[in-house]
């Protein structure tokens, strides 16, 4: 699969399907995972960041989420997209403080996947730094994900206020 996704002689969609064949292979391969997330291709990075998601979301594996906060530091923009949707839809809290690193990146589609991560993850501990974020964000696109993600969040704190 990881060859498939390495090749420029296979077309999209036979790439899109190795990423979701990846997707179900799950911890049984992990190893193989975590040797490919130093692949020279950055679409073997990010599908193998979508594979080790799946692996994180079943069980406590800690070094998953390690290895998807690292890719946070990824060169490639998709692999960063990629971890940062990852560690939202995990609810992952240990990564605020590298998703906040994120609002300030020079690349506008990296702030707007952090902002949304961090609206999924839904901890106050993010409002401050999306709020100053926001203030410094030139990008439209950006501002409206960071505006929403305050929202979001303020939201969800006056409901479990509420509680």
């Amino acid at each position: 699969m990881l060859k498939i996704l390495a090749s420029t002689d296979y077309p999209e969609s036979a790439k899109g399907h190795a990423v979701w064949t990846l997707g179900f292979i799950g911890a049984e391969a992990k190893e193989h995972l975590y040797r490919e997330i130093n692949s020279d291709s950055a679409e073997v990075r990010a599908a193998v960041v979508g594979a080790i998601a799946k692996i994180a979301q079943e069980g406590t594996q800690e070094g998953a989420f390690n290895i998807l906060i690292n890719a946070l530091n990824d060169p490639s923009e998709i692999v960063r997209c990629e971890a940062a949707a990852a560690l939202g839809s995990l609810t992952y809290r240990s990564a605020i403080p590298s998703l906040v690193e994120l609002l300030h990146h020079p690349d506008w589609e990296t702030r707007k996947a952090a902002a949304l991560a961090l609206m999924k993850i839904g901890d106050g501990a993010a409002l401050e730094p999306l709020q100053a974020a926001l203030t410094e964000e030139e990008e439209a696109g950006v501002q409206a994900v960071m505006k929403l993600a305050i929202s979001q969040i303020e939201r969800q704190l006056e409901e479990e206020a509420w509680e």
